[in-house]
């Protein structure tokens, strides 16, 4: 656990995402995931590149995040890497391309990534980074890839999962 006087490590991260592998995502626990801090625009992302190299990079500005903002964060980048895997080595080449030329695949992955994250029962974090990530005027123009605020609570209530 990260005392709150403590400013995150990689090292920290690294222990956070391991604990939540373990705890939530048993397709994951046997893959090694490169964790990364980077200087970036937004607060992270997640590639697999097949067949082996499975990355998250979290951006250096959440290094003041609490441990509920960052656990949201890191389920949400997990879920992506899980999501790969379901999706198979041949089928994730192709949407990797469309990911990035095409805003409404953009859009279909980052709402249900963030379905799953609350499915997993992460709605609570996922909704205190949101609320973060919605105010960012440098997260402006991708804030409507992800779904609202209202409705990761409404879907989270909807499953039982707003405790």
């Amino acid at each position: 656990m990260i005392p709150a006087s403590m400013q995150l490590t990689l090292e920290n991260l690294r222990e956070i995402t391991s604990d939540i592998i373990n705890k939530s995502f048993p397709l994951l626990r046997d893959k090694k995931i490169f964790v990364f801090t980077g200087p970036l625009r937004f607060y992270a992302f997640s590639v697999w590149i097949p067949p082996f190299f499975r990355i998250i990079v979290i951006s250096v500005k959440t290094r003041e995040f609490d441990r509920k903002v960052l656990t949201g964060l890191i389920v949400h980048e997990l879920c992506h890497q899980e999501r790969y895997i379901e999706m198979g080595t041949v089928n994730y080449l192709v949407f990797a391309v469309n990911f990035l030329i095409l805003k409404r695949i953009r859009s279909a992955e980052e709402k249900a990534t963030d379905r799953l994250t609350i499915e997993k029962g992460y709605g609570r974090e996922l909704y205190e980074l949101s609320s973060i990530t919605h105010k960012d005027s440098k997260h402006k123009k991708i804030n409507d890839l992800y779904l609202s605020l209202e409705e990761i609570r409404a879907y989270s209530e909807s499953l039982g999962k707003w405790n």
